[in-house]
């Protein structure tokens, strides 16, 4: 049996939004992506809730996955704070809205790596500042000894309104190697080293081409957990990073621009969004912002449910792994059908990234066989053995939808290796989006009727139009 990663709609019944003046917690930083800071993070956290305290984690960035494994640590939905996608305000609203004891972040990529050279913006290290929360920075150990304590110094150094309070040192081969470690590292930087973790097999979690594999099996899931859990709680200072953390945070009170109360309705209609073990990328605050808009979220399988929850309006798919699942997606004909009749009929329908996959004729996977999908847009896709885009960027709408206006804007991020085979040449004007990114100005996605695909996940954050729209015409759908 399958570890059930993507089950966690009880979870949702468990995350109070409330506003809180004073936010106490504590950013998990890298040297470089692949250091162990997720690992690490899964660990205190889980380490933490045994405690009985009320952790509620976040993810810096536009990670989809990381945020998966840290809301099974907690038992509360994670969530991601993108200081690229979205302003400064908004950043504060969503951070202030969410009721814990502690603050859990994990970091992006290196501590510093953000928008570009000269730029922090999306970076670990803007957060910090932004929120005033102090840093705990993850070394990768292997292979270094007093190295250590010149890129601990490096990063103490590099930028002073980053406050590092802390290092934990990972993938340590023995005592005497963490001795050596943490001496020197405490004696070139006066921040105490706050603990490590083992070169152990057992507490790591295997990558995919989009990040940590999650259909992983349960008992060894378990079992990956307790190890972990267990090395955090004998190596690491828990006691210390809670009093660091005891007087950090800022005092906020942020204006409610996302989820004021003179935009909040009552739920009054249904949107099913697809949530299992081929989908479950989406912004925790997408869903948030479509239920303050007055929508009931209600959950469904492509990959297990014969068919749609009842009375619904509209669909969400978002992103996943649906070409790993795309023999039992194709087997699914009734659901299918199900949902091509209510397309047609014309229910609002939106799909990214993996969900646009779904809504396609199929799915060409990496040796070449064809699963059927739901042939609703046109064109196949085709899964890459490299990644075909990664990045943020900018959608512009290019004629009235679903979605919005003709030109209305939203930001995003995209990451994907698979690509889009159309059986014959499309104009510009076909596409549904024209998405900027970097230097690239592209057009991309589809629509048909009220079914919207694109490669792009948007942040509804980013133009909460975009939300109220795809409910408008939900509404509207209801009352044809």
């Amino acid at each position: 049996m399958k570890f059930n990663f993507y089950d966690l709609e009880n979870l949702y019944l468990k995350s109070y939004p409330d506003f809180m003046v004073y936010k106490r917690g504590f950013i998990i930083g890298g040297t470089h992506s692949g250091c162990g800071k997720t690992t690490v993070t899964m660990g205190i956290i889980r380490a933490l809730k045994d405690r009985r305290l009320n952790i509620q984690p976040w993810k810096s960035g536009p990670d989809y996955i990381d945020p998966g494994f840290h809301s099974l640590a907690a038992g509360v939905p994670c969530r991601n704070l993108d200081t690229m996608i979205l302003s400064d305000s908004i950043v504060h609203e969503i951070f202030h809205r969410q009721r814990g004891e502690l603050s859990v972040i994990e970091g992006v990529m290196g501590l510093f790596d953000g928008a570009g050279a000269l730029d922090e913006r999306g970076s670990a290290a803007h957060l910090s500042k932004l929120l005033k929360l102090p840093v705990i920075l993850v070394i990768d150990a292997k292979a270094m000894a007093r190295s250590a304590a010149a890129i601990a110094l490096g990063f103490s150094q590099f930028d002073k309104d980053v406050p590092i309070a802390g290092f934990i040192m990972n993938r340590v081969g023995s005592e005497s190697h963490y001795r050596i470690l943490k001496e020197s590292i405490e004696d070139r930087t006066g921040i105490p080293v706050l603990g490590r973790l083992p070169a152990d097999e057992k507490i790591h979690i295997p990558e995919r081409h989009l990040g940590l594999v999650q259909d992983i099996n349960e008992n060894d899931f378990d079992e990956i957990f307790h190890k972990l859990t267990e090395q955090v709680e004998l190596n690491i200072n828990l006691d210390a990073i809670l009093e660091l953390s005891e007087n950090a945070g800022d005092q906020y009170n942020p204006e409610k621009i996302l989820f004021s109360e003179k935009t909040k309705k009552q739920a009054y209609l249904k949107i099913a969004v697809a949530r299992d073990e081929a989908f479950h990328f989406y912004y925790e605050d997408n869903l948030d912002i479509l239920r303050h808009y007055g929508a009931e979220i209600v959950f469904f399988s492509p990959v297990h449910d014969v068919k749609l929850p009842d009375d619904i309006s509209a669909i969400y798919v978002g992103g996943g792994y649906p070409e790993l699942y795309a023999p039992q997606l194709e087997a699914n004909s009734a659901l299918k059908q199900e949902i091509f009749g209510l397309c047609e009929k014309g229910m609002p329908v939106y799909g990214e990234c993996g969900g646009f996959m779904y809504l396609t004729e199929g799915i060409i996977d990496e040796e070449g066989s064809f699963y059927s999908m739901l042939n609703i847009l046109p064109g196949k896709t085709v899964l890459g053995k490299k990644l075909r885009s990664l990045g943020y960027c900018q959608s512009r709408l290019q004629f009235d939808c679903i979605l919005g206006k003709s030109g209305s804007k939203a930001k995003g991020h995209v990451f994907h290796w698979s690509e889009l085979e159309l059986d014959d040449q499309k104009s510009d004007e076909s596409f549904v989006f024209q998405v900027e990114k970097g230097d690239q100005v592209i057009k991309e996605g589809f629509a048909y009727k009220n079914v919207v695909g694109s490669w792009v996940h948007h942040h509804f954050a980013s133009n909460p139009e975009m939300a109220k729209s795809f409910i408008e015409a939900a509404e509207s759908y209801c009352q044809n």
